[in-house]
């Protein structure tokens, strides 16, 4: 009995958790790969530089991605633009440079 509950509240916790994929570009017009990265709702992840990205795999519904620099996740917001807009070239720089970080919230720079 305990185990099909546990094993219950694991289903739903699954089928709610959604991650967006990212490819990162050096430039600003998504030409030159810089890798890519798999950002979890409500959450940030540092990564390497980067001034441009492409959304190859959107995030749950509702979900904004937002780009930072210079200071990881603590840093100036760069961009902000629906996780459901997939396969659109965003730059992701500012007067300060490019960024280094990428969040998944309920808002621009919610995570």
């Amino acid at each position: 009995m305990y185990a099909s509950k546990t094993l219950i509240a694991v289903a739903a916790f699954l089928s709610t958790t959604n991650a967006a994929i990212l490819n990162l570009y050096s430039d600003t017009g998504c030409k030159n790969a810089a890798g890519s990265v798999n950002v979890w709702d409500n959450t940030c992840a540092s990564t390497g530089g980067f001034q441009s990205y492409i959304i190859t795999t959107g995030g749950g519904i509702g979900q904004a991605i937002t780009t930072f620099g210079p200071n990881d996740c603590a840093g100036t917001q760069t961009s902000c633009n629906s996780a459901d807009s997939v396969n659109i070239c965003y730059t992701a720089f500012d007067s300060a440079g490019g960024s280094n970080a990428v969040g998944s919230g309920a808002g621009c720079g919610v995570v």
